[in-house]
């Protein structure tokens, strides 16, 4: 009798997760129009939709144990290639972007071989004092990137057509909208295939047990080095849509801790295990954040975020969404043991 009270209330919370999750997507797909008559609101949630794909990007590392605290590194690296490139060459952002994401691999590629070594604490802070190097390069060297000057007049996306339907981006903050939520929802397919993939479950045995899953012929170090390249590519393509969306930047703005932590807090509140948990903490917090706490304290609203790192660390440790997920996995259990 107990067994039974038990799943039933599995199924009822599994029940809870999938209409929320419904819910929620619903909701996006219909901001614009609920949002019709403010375009503030619609700004909040294409930038909360675009620290979503972020921590999406940080998390493909995040599986596999590792703490990242220089994802700062590619996104602005990110951010300066596209832009570069498009100011100097003329090259359309749809081109430039993922150029700006092949750029941001490369310096993962250096960062993978000088830190990767590292475990903790010593990789989280190795990645850390990474992002000085890209930084204090694009700070310095004026001729190419006009320094703290930044770049301004970045071209925003060209217009998109088909037949005689046209898409302007530079007209449509729904548009826009869109694009960014596309974007997202592309990137969360392929976390999701990443998650089910060889290259998943190798990060999780190694995320479980390293020396365990070394001994059984899974190469760390290679598959630690792949996802993060993976994740540093997507990092750097959001940067490089950052660039051409505000169609501003300059080294302390994208280089910035913010574009480092944020990830991170988002991951381990929503999930840091799961595909979507890190997506959805920032499609509540960020939104949160801007409404309710930014106006009551605009100088100390981004308390919000530690307040709920505690509360997560203390109490839900798996994540929000980890933690109403957890039932899934209690019940296969349960149904395997019948």
């Amino acid at each position: 009798m107990r067994g039974t009270k038990t799943t039933k209330r599995r199924h009822q919370e599994l029940r809870l997760a999938d209409s929320i999750l419904l819910l929620g997507f619903v909701f996006l797909l219909l901001l614009p129009v609920l949002a019709r008559d403010s375009d503030y609101v619609l700004q909040v949630f294409t930038h909360a939709v675009l620290l979503a794909t972020l921590a999406l990007a940080w998390n493909i590392l995040g599986v596999s144990g590792s703490i990242s605290l220089g994802h700062a590194a590619f996104f602005g690296v990110g951010a300066y290639g596209s832009a570069l490139l498009s100011l100097n060459f003329g090259f359309s952002p749809w081109l430039t972007v993922p150029l700006g994401g092949l750029v941001a691999t490369v310096v993962a590629t250096l960062m993978g071989l000088i830190c990767l070594r590292l475990r903790g604490a010593y990789f989280a802070l190795a990645t850390l004092a990474f992002v000085e190097i890209p930084k204090v390069i694009t700070d310095n060297w004026d001729g190419l990137t006009k320094g703290s000057l930044g770049l301004v007049g970045l071209p925003g996306f060209t217009a998109l057509r088909l037949g005689r339907y046209s898409v302007d981006f530079g007209a449509s903050p729904a548009a826009v909208y869109y694009l960014v939520l596309c974007s997202a929802l592309l990137l969360a397919s392929l976390v999701a295939l990443i998650f089910r993939s060889n290259l998943g479950l190798a990060l999780q045995a190694i995320r479980e047990e390293e020396v365990a899953a070394e001994a059984v012929g899974v190469q760390v170090q290679r598959y630690r080095l792949l996802s993060l390249l993976v994740s540093g590519f997507f990092t750097g393509v959001v940067g490089g849509c950052y660039a051409h969306l505000i169609r501003y930047i300059e080294p302390g703005l994208v280089y910035g801790i913010h574009f480092s932590a944020v990830p991170m807090i988002f991951a381990i509140c929503g999930g840091r295990f799961t595909i979507l948990g890190p997506a959805l903490a920032a499609l509540i917090l960020y939104p949160v954040d801007q409404f309710i706490f930014h106006p009551l304290l605009p100088a100390g609203h981004q308390f919000l975020y530690g307040a709920v790192i505690i509360v997560a660390v203390l109490f839900m440790p798996s994540g929000f969404w980890g933690h109403l997920r957890k039932g899934q996995f209690a019940l296969l259990k349960t149904r395997s043991v019948e």
